[in-house]
């Protein structure tokens, strides 16, 4: 690093929250950064952090002085890898809870349209610390508001509406969607089975006398595979046409039991210039 180690050390704290994990990131042990970190106090002659049971976070002059720094730091990052390695980084990585299809397409063309490589990662809410952000090419899509040291909210928009897939035959043989549902299985993506809308569902059925049959499935080509193979449907935000090549299936949109499905949009706190174009297209979104 063409800056010093002392402020490569206090960044890395900043973005995980913690000795331990910024070492981690830094392939270093804790006592080192621990050091740096005490180093650069005293040469900035400020105290920089609040120790905590679990972690560390900025005071005032803390994070007065990362404002300062961030966006240089990064830059720095940049240009030591342009000229130590003779590349800098193409990458950018997108985490979704679950669905997202349609947002998830917008970046993949984008993506190809750089030239940038798109990795797309699935996450839950009991692992959100875990999320590593040390080259600031981090986009996060969630439908609920999170809470981080190392991303900023960036943009809030509707997410798709939720409906059922089956085949037709099964839409067919009932108008009223808890019959539907009474007498199938259901698929939906783990994270959305924690949701209020699945709740609300199951309520419904019981009152009518029926228990829940819920299997949870991450794949939605699997999903949709069930589908076409026996008595169940799929709770999605998904929509899939003429599903290979037919159109056995039909959707029914939950219009009378509301989930307001939301997509927030988060980034890197301090993001590498690979990230502006991705920022660019979700701004644009709607």
């Amino acid at each position: 690093m063409f800056l010093s180690r002392k402020l490569e050390a206090f960044m890395a704290v900043v973005e995980n929250g913690s000795l331990s994990k910024a070492a981690k990131t830094m392939n270093r042990t804790t006592p080192p950064v621990a050091k740096s970190i005490k180093d650069f106090e005293a040469i900035i002659g400020k105290r920089l952090f609040k120790r905590e049971k679990f972690g560390m976070s900025l005071t005032r002059d803390g994070e007065v002085l990362y404002n300062d720094l961030k966006d240089l730091y990064q830059q720095e990052k940049e240009i030591t890898k342009k000229h130590l390695y003779g590349h800098i980084c193409n990458i950018v990585n997108v985490y979704y809870d679950w669905g997202k299809d349609k947002s998830l397409m917008t970046l993949y063309k984008a993506a190809e349209k750089n030239n940038i490589q798109v990795n797309i990662f699935r996450f839950s809410y009991d692992n959100i610390r875990e999320i590593s952000d040390y080259d600031g090419n981090t986009l996060i899509l969630s439908s609920e508001k999170i809470d981080s040291e190392k991303f900023s909210f960036l943009k809030e928009m509707q997410g798709g509406e939720i409906g059922i897939w089956a085949r037709k035959n099964i839409m067919n043989s009932t108008d009223n969607v808890i019959s539907l549902l009474s007498g199938t299985t259901w698929l939906c993506d783990p994270i959305l089975y924690k949701s209020n809308l699945i709740k609300k569902l199951c309520n419904e059925v019981k009152k009518n006398g029926d228990k829940a049959n819920i299997r949870q499935l991450d794949n939605f080509t699997c999903c949709l595979n069930f589908v076409y193979s026996g008595d169940y449907v799929c709770i999605t935000d998904s929509m899939v046409d003429d599903f290979n090549g037919n159109s056995m299936l039909r959707f029914i949109e939950l219009k009378d039991y509301p989930y307001e499905n939301k997509c927030y949009f988060y980034k890197s706190k301090f993001h590498s210039s690979v990230l502006n174009k991705f920022i660019d297209v979700v701004s644009s979104m709607n």
